[in-house]
């Protein structure tokens, strides 16, 4: 009797090929076109749902995902056992999308595409998980590892070169356009450029793609037996790789590793690719051995060994996040690291109880970890696992803490990353005393003001609590501060990270008038600018970039009246009417090294 997770031969494949229901994957692609020329003029013309994004994302998805899966996967005779499971999913994707698309208020606090390109990945991910499992189940018999493994590949191979051929197509109605109008016939220029006719026709494109590739399977399934004979080559090496990376970690220690800044990221994705690895080579009945005996042994043994990367880099990321709380990227960087620890716990209670049998339990983990998987690329879209939510109040709790301080919290991070959850503890932040005596409360308004080419009333107001004037007993002339709001607005994509803006007044160059020196200040980086009195007006003079210490530093050495002129070494030499100037006259501070 044959095992359930026998890989298929090729006389099976063929009793098993589809009869494809041609003309209605044809009008789903036209469907699926014309919904995305509705949505693409809703847009362009701003007519509902234009504007309302929580809609957007709802209808996108909905556009995309349900089309093609049905595209990938409709036959005659098994669209309502596929249905079963479509329909559902993509109800939920939906709810999801909602979600999502609900995260990005206020609109002009960030770019969307810090929303959309993580929803989508994770929901393509998602997608090709449940059309493997609704096809194995349309089909019939017992799930099995090798056939959900066999869909996979169908799957994204087919849909990779249905793309190709709809880019191949746009290509050549391009060529077409391009030909005619070198003759002076301007009519398939226009037509093709219209989205009336180019949305449908690229969406029909894409359909007739699917079906081509779908009919050749046996095509498909060949490549698919090229890469694993590949990855068999290329599994060894990466065993002997972690087995010799272990060996060499007692005489080394780990502090080499976390100097690098990445080796979490390393070592998770040598896991992650021995595993992808080990998945493509051992995807046959239990018996079979894609190695002899000694290969096949060391295989299992590197694959026992993974649970100790795993505890490697689940204590490096415990270091980060102790160290400086969740952030967005260390929440996936936690989630991939305990799929991959499951993952690689099943494989060893495997190899722990059947030993040279080891993979007969293969299937059994790889079916029931990638309905866990499915379902997790789901929850990190809701509420119920929104790192965008944990890391704003880790963060949060770090300030109460005191382990953050209010001059060095971030305002910047929650503003671009944090969508919604960010915005929403700002706000509340603002509000608090410590907040607005540390300057943070101007800084969270920075970050939310109208950062268009002239400043608002809020902006200018902001500014003046920024504003840090040396010596304290000097009053900013009018016509002056004018000319700072200038020089200001100019840094809007830097105004949400100033803590100070400081105004030091002296005469610099020795001409009997007072000359001002502005210098903007962040966390990591400052901009200066000189004004000095002219005939009519204020000048300003660029100055030389200058490596400045925190703010509080600064601010102590100015109370210090830690300043001085240096002049230039060398003088300004002239050749003619040519001007060589060998250095210019700078502001040097005693206690700042330049």
């Amino acid at each position: 009797m044959k095992s359930s997770t026998e890989y298929p031969s090729e006389h099976e494949l063929e009793q098993q090929v589809e009869t494809l229901h041609k003309p209605l994957m044809i009008l789903i692609a036209l469907l699926q076109g014309l919904a995305l020329l509705y949505l693409h003029e809703a847009i362009e013309f701003e007519f509902w749902p234009h504007g309302q994004m929580p809609w957007l994302f709802l209808l996108y998805t909905l556009a995309i995902v349900t089309p093609t899966l049905f595209l990938l996967s409709l036959s005659e005779g098994r669209g309502r056992s596929l249905a079963v499971y479509i329909i559902p999913f993509s109800m939920l994707a939906a709810l999801v999308a909602w979600y999502v698309g609900g995260q990005g208020v206020p609109e002009h606090s960030h770019g969307y595409d810090k929303l959309a390109a993580p929803f989508a990945f994770t929901l393509a991910l998602a997608s090709f998980k449940l059309l493997m499992y609704a096809q194995q189940s349309a089909e019939g018999g017992p799930v099995s590892y090798s056939q959900l493994f066999r869909f996979s590949w169908r799957n994204f191979i087919t849909l990779a070169l249905s793309l190709l051929f709809m880019l191949v197509f746009w290509g050549i109605l391009v060529l077409w356009a391009q030909l005619f109008k070198v003759i002076n016939i301007n009519f398939f220029e226009s037509l093709f450029e219209e989205r009336w006719f180019l949305y449908p026709a690229l969406a029909m494109a894409h359909g007739l793609g699917v079906i081509i590739f779908r009919e050749q399977y046996k095509i498909i399934d060949t490549i698919t037996r090229i890469q694993q004979a590949l990855f068999k080559f290329l599994l060894p090496i990466l065993i002997i790789i972690a087995v010799m990376f272990l060996i060499a970690l007692p005489f080394t220690g780990l502090a080499p590793l976390w100097e690098t800044g990445n080796g979490s990221m390393l070592i998770l994705w040598l896991q992650a690719l021995t595993l992808f690895f080990v998945n493509a080579v051992y995807q046959d009945e239990d018996h079979q051995r894609p190695y002899p005996a000694l290969m096949h042994r060391l295989i299992y043994f590197g694959v026992a060994l993974l649970p100790i990367y795993g505890l490697i880099s689940g204590y490096g990321l415990w270091l980060r996040v102790a160290q400086y709380g969740w952030t967005v990227d260390r929440g996936w960087g936690v989630l991939i690291w305990a799929l991959l620890a499951l993952f690689s716990l099943g494989y060893l209670w495997g190899i722990a109880r059947r030993r040279d049998n080891w993979i007969a339990d293969l299937s059994w983990v790889n079916v029931r970890m990638g309905l866990l998987f499915l379902a997790l690329m789901l929850l990190v879209n809701s509420p119920l696992l929104d790192f965008r939510k944990i890391s704003a109040n880790s963060q949060l709790a770090r300030l109460d803490a005191g382990t953050t301080s209010y001059a060095d919290f971030d305002v910047r991070y929650f503003q671009r990353s944090l969508a919604a959850p960010g915005y929403a503890a700002l706000m509340a932040l603002k509000q608090e005393d410590k907040a607005i005596e540390s300057g943070l409360a101007a800084r969270i308004v920075a970050a939310y003001s109208n950062q268009s080419s002239e400043l608002s009333e809020q902006d200018k107001s902001v500014l003046k609590d920024q504003l840090v004037v040396w010596p304290e007993e000097n009053v900013v002339p009018e016509d002056l501060y004018v000319e700072l709001e200038t020089w200001y607005e100019a840094q809007y994509w830097r105004r949400a990270e100033v803590h100070t803006v400081y105004l030091i007044s002296g005469d610099f160059n020795q001409d009997n008038k007072i000359d001002y020196l502005a210098i903007l200040m962040t966390d990591n980086t400052s901009s200066q600018i000189l004004f000095s009195r002219g005939d009519q007006r204020w000048q300003q003079h660029n100055t030389n970039y200058i490596d400045l210490p925190k703010p509080e530093l600064f601010k102590q050495l100015l109370l210090d009246g830690d300043i001085q002129i240096a002049r230039p070494e060398w003088g300004i030499i002239k050749v003619g009417e040519n001007i060589i100037q060998v250095n210019e006259t700078v502001i040097r501070h005693k206690g700042i090294a330049r």
